[in-house]
């Protein structure tokens, strides 16, 4: 096609600007407690739920998303971090094993003063 431009004497643009877009998808939480937490349970934690994590803490910073993982140092699967790292570097709660109990004795009101 460029060739064909080209030689017609046409001035184009090749790939010059990047549009954004959104998918539409349903996010289905591993668990919600009373206080309103989700946690995402993870064993093997792949770059698309990694993806999507991201965008849903975005679009939805008055939800809380925290995570269980098997094992802190698994690595996710682009293997540029390891568990902790991610959830450390994108600032989600987390933890390993079992949830603290903290974390249900949390309310709703105790998140909220800290934001």
């Amino acid at each position: 096609m460029a060739f064909d431009l080209n030689k017609r004497g046409i001035e184009f643009q090749y790939e010059h600007e990047r549009i954004p877009y959104v998918v539409e998808r349903k996010y289905l939480p591993d668990f919600q407690l009373p206080n309103g937490i989700y946690i995402e349970a993870k064993g093997w934690f792949r770059d698309e739920d990694c993806r999507k994590m991201r965008l849903l803490q975005a679009q939805y910073p008055d939800k809380e998303f925290r995570f269980l993982f098997q094992n802190l140092n698994t690595k996710v699967q682009s293997k540029r971090y390891t568990n902790q790292q991610w959830a450390e570097k994108y600032n989600f709660a987390y933890c390993e094993g079992r949830v603290p109990d903290a974390w249900l004795k949390e309310t709703l009101d105790e998140r909220k003063k800290e934001d």
